[in-house]
């Protein structure tokens, strides 16, 4: 008889991480649409683009369309990446809730979850340490957290160097796309597998089924 090599809860967790994944996509696609929409109304004049620029008596500009148009598309390119934090937050808040879950805690901090995740046979990838530094940076916006997560993703930290004091640290975070799918690969990573056979898995089935010789 062939081992059984299936985990619900695996398969439950996984799916969860695909989930947020298609998530991200539709909604970035969103406003990608919605940013190729204005660039093509701004290319033909049309829409809020087709009057011609207003000038005063004494030359200066009282309405000029292309203002309007860089207007909305900062706007667009500012909710991308306000998408982008909030997704980011939403990614380790998945493992998290799942690890308190599986370790019946009614509160912890990310060691303690960690310690669960090791004690069900779960390796969590070195670089999955991204993904925490990076929620606890943009949910606290303090100089502390962003230097800790500057420590382990520089790519993403927005800074040279070491920060100190109150200031708006939140918004020198800078994320694309791929940083969003690259921590959904490790966060899956870091969590039951769906697979791979671990102390969960066998504790949910109750021993291992061996293998016929």
């Amino acid at each position: 008889m062939a081992k059984l090599d299936f985990s619900m809860r695996g398969f439950a967790y996984e799916s969860g991480i695909d989930c947020l994944r298609d998530s991200f996509t539709a909604a970035a696609k969103g406003i990608q649409d919605k940013i190729r929409e204005e660039a093509e109304a701004w290319g033909s004049q049309s829409g809020d683009y087709e009057n011609e620029p207003e000038y005063a008596e004494d030359g200066s500009t009282l309405f000029d369309p292309a203002d309007v148009y860089t207007y909305k598309i900062e706007v667009l390119q500012d909710a991308y990446a306000e998408l982008r934090k909030a997704f980011a937050i939403t990614i380790y808040h998945y493992w998290e809730r799942k690890m308190r879950s599986y370790g019946k805690l009614q509160k912890g901090d990310h060691e303690k979850f960690a310690e669960v995740a090791r004690s069900l046979g779960i390796e969590i990838p070195s670089e999955f340490a991204r993904v925490y530094r990076l929620a606890n940076a943009l949910k606290h916006n303090s100089a502390g957290t962003l230097n800790k997560l500057h420590e382990e993703w520089r790519e993403v930290s927005g800074v040279l160097f070491r920060a100190e004091g109150d200031r708006d640290w939140y918004s020198g975070i800078d994320l694309t796309d791929d940083h969003i799918y690259y921590m959904l690969d490790m966060t899956k990573q870091a969590g039951p597998s769906v697979k791979k056979r671990n102390a969960m898995f066998e504790a949910e089935i109750g021993a291992a089924v061996p293998l016929r010789e």
